[in-house]
Parts: C-alpha cells; sequence; structure tokens
C-alpha cells in the first residue's frame, strides 16, 4: 500500500509490527524479507517517488574537517534512497575485516565473517549477481588469467555490478500491491519518544515539509536513514536522554569513515593491449565484472597497513564507446541536434577507435578504450578515529532539527597505508613485465598536505558501531542499540571498520540477518 503524508489532511495514528525508517538498500532489503509474512509492516521515507529539491534540502550539512561532498552529493532523499543513483558494485568485506588487528585501533566486530557468509549468498541474490565465488571460479567463468602477482602480497580478484542497480524498480509493486505493507512517503521522522523507563521505543512522530503530521506506533523500530543521518535522529532526539538516544557514554556519531581514495600513479607500457586485457571489465550474461587488486592479509599483517583495493582506471581525451552511447541514445529519442552531428563526425574521423571497442563488446564481452591512458587509483579502508565524527549545527532545517556537522578526519595510518601498498604495487607491475608505474609525490609527504589529495567515496561508515559492550559500540551484535529494546539499526553505522570494499553488499547481509531475528522475536511477541 503506498501513502503519502502531504495528501493527509487529519494527523494520523498509525501502528504496526515493524516501522522500518528509510527505504534505501538497507530499508529495501529488510522491506523485502517481511513483506509475505503476516506481521504488519509500515516503511518511512522521508522523500516521495521523484527526486525533489526541497527535500533533498534538508541533507544540508556544515564542513568542519576535510572537503567531504559526499554529504549531500552521496545521499538522496527519495524511495529507493542512494540506489537510484550507484552503480550497484557487489563486494563483501573479507575474514581479516572482522578480526582485531593490533596496529589498527578500535578494531575487530563482535562478529565473525562465517556468521555473515550465508547472508552474503543471499545478498548476492537480491542484487540479482551470481554466487560464484570473486577470484576462481571467476578466472574459469571468464577465461581469464591473472597477472603473475605475488599472491601473498597482491589478491587480484574481480567486483560484481547488479544488473539492475534503481533496487526499488525490482521491489516498488510487491509493496504498492501488499496487504501487509505499507509505504508512507515524505515523512521526515521529527522525534523518537521512549516509554517511561527510556528503555523503549513506543511511537516516533513524523512530518511533511507542508507540516501534516503523523504518529507511529510499533513493536520494533529500525534506522535504515544511513551512517550521517541515523547519528542526526539519535542525536537530535535529546529531550529524554540528555546526550541523545544511546549516547549514554558519548558514542553516537564518532568513528566517522568513508573510503578515503585517490591517485596514485600512471602506468607506462610497451604493451597496451596486455594492459586492456588484464585490467578493462568484462560483461558476460548480462552482468558486468571489474578487476580490484587488493592487499593480501598477509602482506597487510606483515606491513601493519590497513585494507585496500586498487583498479585501474582508462583515461581517454574523446571516448569512442561514449560517443556511440550519446548517438544512441540521441537517436532513441529522436534528438536530432547539433550535438547529434558532432558525434557522428567523430565516428566517422575515427572508424578504427569506433570500431574496435564494439567488436571487443560483441566477440570477447570486454571493454576496450582505444589511445587511453592508464591510472591507477586506491580506496583505502580508514582507521577508526573518535575525532572523525557527525554532530549537530546550531543551523536548524525547516522542521526545526538540527543540521549536521561533519568532522571527517584522517590518521597517518591512511598515508602510510596507502605509500606502502603503491610501493609494493609498482614492484610487482614491473617484475611481471606489465610497465613501469610512477608514483604520485604526495605519497612522499609526512606534512598534513597529503590529504587534500584523498577524496570520500559517499560511504559512510561508523557512527553507531558495533560492540558487545555500551562502553565500546552504540549497538550489539545483533543492530540493537543498547539499553533500547526495541530499536534496531540497519546501516552501515554499525560497522567497526570499513574493510576495502564498498558497504553496500555487506549493508543488505546484515539487514538479512536482522530480519530473521525480528522474523522471531516478532513470532514470540505475538505468542505472548
Amino acid at each position: 500500500m503506498l501513502l503519502d503524508l502531504k495528501e493527509i489532511n487529519e494527523a494520523p495514528l498509525f501502528q504496526c509490527d515493524l516501522c522500518i525508517i528509510g527505504s534505501g538498500a538497507a530499508g529495501l532489503a529488510l522491506t523485502s524479507q517481511m513483506i509475505h509474512t503476516q506481521f504488519k509492516v509500515m516503511v518511512i521515507e522521508s522523500g516521495g517517488l521523484e527526486h525533489e529539491d526541497e527535500a533533498q534540502a534538508l541533507y544540508d550539512a556544515e564542513i568542519s574537517g576535510l572537503s567531504f561532498p559526499g554529504a549531500t552529493e552521496g545521499r538522496f532523499r527519495v524511495h529507493g534512497g542512494s540506489t537510484t543513483k550507484w552503480g550497484g558494485q557487489a563486494l563483501p568485506l573479507t575474514p581479516m575485516d572482522f578480526e582485531k588487528r593490533a596496529w589498527i585501533s578500535h578494531s575487530g566486530w563482535p562478529i565473525t565473517y562465517n556468521e555473515l557468509e550465508p547472508y552474503y549468498k543471499r545478498a548476492c541474490q537480491f542484487l540479482m549477481v551470481d554466487e560464484m565465488n570473486f577470484d576462481s571460479d571467476l578466472f574459469t567463468y571468464l577465461k581469464i588469467k591473472p597477472p603473475a602477482f605475488d599472491r601473498s602480497k597482491i589478491w587480484y580478484h574481480f567486483s560484481k555490478w547488479s544488473p539492475k542497480p534503481n533496487l526499488r524498480e525490482n521491489y516498488l509493486t510487491n509493496i504498492k500491491t501488499s496487504d501487509h505493507c505499507s509505504l508512507l512517503l515524505h515523512a521526515n521522522v521529527t522525534k523518537i519518544i521512549l516509554n517511561e523507563n527510556l528503555q523503549s521505543v513506543c511511537q516516533i512522530e513524523v512530518s511533511s515539509l507542508v507540516k501534516t503530521r503523523a504518529i507511529v506506533k510499533a513493536k520494533y523500530f529500525v534506522l535504515c536513514t544511513g551512517g550521517i543521518e541515523t547519528a542526526r535522529l539519535l542525536l537530535s532526539n535529546n529531550q529524554q536522554q540528555a546526550n541523545g538516544i544511546g549516547n549514554h557514554y558519548d558514542l553516537v556519531g564518532r568513528f566517522f569513515q568513508d573510503h578515503p581514495t585517490a591517485t596514485i600513479g600512471w602506468l607506462s607500457t610497451s604493451n597496451p593491449r596486455q594492459v586492456q586485457r588484464l585490467f578493462n571489465v568484462f560483461h558476460k550474461c548480462h552482468l558486468k565484472y571489474t578487476v580490484r587488486c587488493t592487499a593480501s592479509s598477509e602482506w597487510q599483517r606483515n606491513k601493519q597497513t590497513l585494507n585496500m583495493s586498487a583498479g585501474m582506471e582508462f583515461i581517454q581525451e574523446n571516448s569512442s564507446f561514449q560517443n556511440l552511447r550519446e548517438i544512441y541514445h540521441t537517436i532513441c529519442h529522436c534528438n536530432f541536434n547539433k550535438a547529434l552531428l558532432k558525434n557522428l563526425l567523430y565516428a566517422a574521423s575515427h572508424p578504427i577507435d569506433t570500431i574496435l571497442p564494439i567488436l571487443n563488446y560483441i566477440f570477447l564481452g570486454r571493454n576496450y578504450s582505444p589511445r587511453a591512458n592508464f591510472r591507477f587509483g586506491l580506496m583505502s579502508e580508514q582507521e577508526p578515529n573518535p575525532d572523525s565524527r557527525i554532530l549537530l549545527s546550531d543551523r536548524k532545517d525547516v522542521l526545526g532539527v538540527p543540521i549536521t556537522k561533519i568532522r571527517w578526519m584522517l590518521t597517518e595510518l591512511t598515508r602510510y597505508s596507502m605509500q606502502q601498498f603503491a610501493l609494493m604495487l609498482r614492484d610487482e607491475i614491473k617484475m611481471t613485465g606489465i610497465g613501469e608505474l610512477k608514483l604520485e609525490s604526495w605519497l612522499f609527504d609526512s606534512s598534513s598536505n597529503w590529504m587534500w589529495n584523498v577524496i570520500d567515496q559517499f560511504h559512510h561508515i561508523g557512527t553507531t558501531r558495533m560492540h558487545d559492550s555500551s562502553h565500546y559500540g552504540v549497538v550489539d551484535r545483533h543492530c540493537c542499540v543498547h539499553g533500547i529494546s526495541n530499536l534496531f539499526i540497519g546501516s552501515s553505522a554499525v560497522f567497526p571498520t570499513g574493510g576495502h570494499s564498498n558497504p553496500t553488499l555487506t549493508i543488505i547481509a546484515l539487514c538479512f540477518r536482522l530480519a530473521d531475528r525480528l522474523k522471531q522475536e516478532l513470532k514470540w511477541s505475538w505468542k505472548c
């Protein structure tokens, strides 16, 4: 059932078994597991079915640390959330990411990779990618012989990409036709109200931007609002608990992480075809696979670094493949203009550059980038840092909720780890005969200036970290807020560390695990 708070005149009271706040990847994953049960579910979404500037403006933020474009460019208040804009990359964390590593402050999860592994398989199904492993299975399937890197140093493997990354396109119809699940649009959470003993949530208050309001009561509530907004909601609800909900030990908003990313060097080679063959994009059966070169667990331990992963970027002044895509889309939309003529003239004057990518794609299932320059980009795990954090500004949004203040801070371990990995990759590239990797000078700058070569990846991690003790974490191993029996968090906000991978597959896996637990608890509550 689809509801819109903007179109409701009175202030209704909604009652349900489970209230899911947020309808991005986490909210949709959780909803997909509950929608065919007998339980009554309500999904709360701040935006509508289309992107709206007024809703997006609620993500306004103050930046007091490093530049952080992902605060506004990487979050979307719309049904489907950031999955309406992302590329669809599916890649799990590694077993080592869950371990306590003595050289990384505040590392270690209370759960293991093995506990999450069955849910990773279900998450792959949810994203409609295959369940093969990310290296040997795909080497055979894609008929690729990996480069002769030292496997004790580099893990050569693949990322998988969802063929339908806009997840709401796959699951919205089920919500619309469901008798047990409702999606309430344009509903912004303004208050989270606890019961008298402050040990459970009894209701939330929501408001639209036209000031229509509603109350939602539920047995269980799950915040699926991302690493930044989740911290903001908990901190701003400080009427009953002075420091905010779940913030007894000043942990909410701390340990804010992303994946620091930078160009580390450019490759020169006498064999560009080999580089294209080893590092360009693979396609098979409507799925896309991209190559990653990740630091091995053994090498990380020996060098005492963070986890990180490099990928090849093919830089072209003029991309023939992109040019063809523009021609195709222009003709499909009958938009015959000067840009079409320009693209057609370019294709005609560069026939080889135009034909080779087509032939490679059709007959080999490969991307090919004629005359490309080869650039290595590196994405690093971030060391958990309590001073890197989400705070509340003195400014408020139009609904009276304080806007977010973001203080993104890195430690020297990031530069050291990037430097060591870049040096090792340079040596491995040379030893395998692939070419010469010229490294960027900033990697060897021991002053703080190196940080300005780093960008964020819109991965908002760690602000309500998971730990068995409330003294060191905001949620327990089941993603339940310590001290609040019916409030859970489905988000990368609960990650103690971020690993080398984008977080979405792990978010979905954690939400599937949480869904299994909530089903059991709801069954038990019905019997009572």
